[in-house]
């Protein structure tokens, strides 16, 4: 796991990005598939990568083109609350984290 991340406070909106990549495609469509689950209860939109809109702000993950052999995926927690934004951000990076160990 690759790992690049940074919080910057633009406007109204406090935004976390991270960089991160898995071996394969596969894994990363089993991680959009856990993330979905665990927002379940909040709007979605899977247009062309996955989306969720929660009380306050947004979440997108969305594939990064990269010549890398890793797949390469980018993701957006926006919030305007900047500790549910942190929390949202931890609680994705907690699923990534069990889905390397349990992929591992």
């Amino acid at each position: 796991m690759n790992q690049k991340a940074s919080t910057i406070h633009i406007n109204t909106y406090y935004e976390l990005v991270s960089i991160e990549s898995f071996p394969s495609k596969s894994l990363y469509k089993t991680f959009i598939n856990w993330v979905s689950g665990e927002f379940e209860l909040f709007l979605q939109e899977k247009i062309q990568d996955l989306k969720i809109f929660f009380p306050g702000g947004w979440i997108n993950i969305n594939e990064v083109k990269t010549h890398s052999t890793n797949f390469t995926f980018k993701i957006i927690v926006k919030s305007k609350y900047q500790e549910k934004g942190i929390q949202i951000n931890n609680q994705i990076k907690a699923i990534l984290s069990h889905l390397i160990r349990l992929k591992a």
